[in-house]
């Protein structure tokens, strides 16, 4: 059994400059004494619909679904804009940038995947959609890390926009050394 979720990959120059904000990140969180956890380049996206634990046997059932859905829904384009730190910027547990155009076409997708798996009684996450791409975590055992002036500095930072033309299932196991992320299949958005 294994962990699934449905989502979106950014293209490699989105990522790149993703990357770029974490190692800025991390330096100022470690001059400060704390300590970051960054996602891997390849492991950036934006999850759409958590499925949560199911056996491996039903990827076919989950891949004919999306693959339903992907033939309707048309490629469109996002932007990623505006740095969060989560719970607050005074002590922030995670850091995140959100989706600022194209949230429309997004949600929509969204809603359209959690229908189809809904209808199939696939469980998922009934928390309110937010259109956010994780990017790391700051731990700080002794000590509250205090980013506000930091991220008050870049909360309206353009980081680009990506092409959204498939969506990904994933999966994600524990291991001994952490979880391991996979894609499992991608769906094309075809529009008809």
């Amino acid at each position: 059994m294994t962990i699934f979720t449905v989502g979106i990959e950014a293209d490699l120059k989105l990522v790149e400059r993703l990357t770029f904000l974490q190692e800025d990140l991390g330096k100022i969180i470690a001059s400060r004494g704390g300590d970051s956890r960054w996602v891997r380049p390849e492991y950036i996206n934006i999850p759409l619909v958590y499925l949560g634990t199911q056996d491996d046997g039903e990827i076919p059932e989950m891949n004919h679904i999306l693959a339903r859905v992907a033939k309707d829904v048309s490629p469109f384009r996002i932007s990623v804009a505006g740095i969060q730190a989560y719970p607050n910027p005074t002590c922030p547990r995670l850091i995140q940038v959100g989706v600022d155009v194209g949230l429309e076409s997004l949600t929509q997708l969204r809603e359209r995947i959690r229908y189809a798996m809904t209808e199939a009684n696939f469980g998922f996450d009934s928390r309110p959609f937010k259109a956010t791409m994780l990017l790391g975590r700051v731990i700080t055992p002794n000590q509250k890390v205090d980013l506000s002036d930091a991220i008050d500095a870049i909360k309206d930072l353009n980081f680009g926009g990506t092409d959204v033309y498939e969506i990904a299932l994933y999966n994600a196991s524990l291991s001994l050394t952490g979880t391991i992320h996979f894609v499992v299949s991608r769906h094309a958005l075809t529009g008809h």
